[in-house]
């Protein structure tokens, strides 16, 4: 599990946390954050609903963050204390994630330009 840093830290008690890891999101993190957007905003449409379910699916792939356990990350506790730059620096990880999970395409059709008679061209 690949460890990164908080450039601001998420408070929590008397304690920054800066050291985090994400895993990739999966469709059980999605039903889980529209539940949570749900109750919390009574609604899943709208900015401020969409902004609560990005940060609770965060909340939901992230496997550590500091010392706190599992359980206290919650998307409270990021919609309080995390930062926009430190949204962005954990979104980019949870991308990265996607990223490397993504099966590579190890047969590509033959893109092979056409190439056309020289006198075609003249």
């Amino acid at each position: 599990m690949e460890k990164h840093e908080l450039l601001y830290g998420v408070k929590s008690g008397d304690n920054v946390h800066y050291d985090f890891a994400v895993r990739l999101p999966v469709v059980k993190d999605t039903i889980e954050a529209l539940r949570l957007t749900d109750e919390a905003c009574g609604t899943t449409e709208g900015a401020a609903a969409g902004m609560y379910y990005r940060v609770a699916v965060m909340a939901s792939a992230l496997t550590s963050l500091g010392d706190l356990g599992k359980e206290d990350i919650t998307p409270e506790l990021l919609l309080n204390e995390l930062n926009d730059d430190d949204f962005d620096i954990i979104d980019a990880q949870i991308e990265a994630t996607k990223k490397k999970r993504m099966r590579l395409n190890s047969t590509s059709a033959d893109t092979g330009s056409p190439s056309l008679p020289l006198d075609a061209t003249a």
